[in-house]
């Protein structure tokens, strides 16, 4: 028997007790799937290496290691995830610059994204100019400029916003009515 019909009478036998083996370990759809296509991947390219009686035996202990591999790489994925897991933001209980919440992120939506990038590269990432200009692909000069146009529109907007809250908190700390109208949103 040639190798090419071998493999397919190891591949007719082979692959509805390989899904199942895959399954019982608890893969499903793709992955078990991919469980499979790999392990016929190796007989097909081990094919002489195969055993006459006992293939079926042999194939499981491919896919035992395969899946093995698999567990132990998404267990190591996992503790990478987690040892590297972003510290939650800072500004829990509201914006550091005692805003209203919220009204540092809507100022910021309100640039452009040219503008909330650079000011998020400095402020949210801690990178220095010099680094923003690594990540932008300009020189360090441009890079301070960028980042001193973007801090000063985002002020332009933060001023216009911030005097409507003066106001509104002062109209509210003397009692009187909370106007709604002039908060921009």
């Amino acid at each position: 028997m040639d190798p090419e019909e071998r493999f397919r009478v190891v591949f007719d036998g082979a692959y509805g007790p390989l899904c199942r083996y895959a399954r019982h370990r608890g893969l499903c759809g793709e992955d078990a799937e991919d469980l499979v296509a790999q392990t016929l991947e190796i007989a097909w390219r081990r094919i002489d290496d195969v055993p006459e009686a006992a293939w079926l035996p042999w194939l499981y202990a491919i896919a035992r290691n395969l899946w093995r591999n698999q567990v132990r790489q998404d267990r190591r994925r996992s503790a990478i995830l987690a040892r590297y897991r972003p510290s939650p933001l800072a500004a829990v209980g509201g914006d550091p610059a005692g805003l209203e919440p919220g009204v540092l992120r809507g100022a910021l939506a309100s640039l452009s994204d040219a503008d909330q990038e650079v000011l998020r590269l400095v402020a949210w990432d801690g990178l220095t100019p010099a680094e923003v200009a690594v990540v932008l692909g300009c020189s360090p000069v441009a890079a301070r400029s960028r980042l001193h146009r973007a801090r000063g529109r985002l002020a332009a907007v933060l001023g216009q916003n911030a005097g409507v809250q003066r106001r509104a908190r002062a109209r509210q700390e003397q009692g009187e009515g909370f106007d709604r109208t002039e908060i921009p949103r």
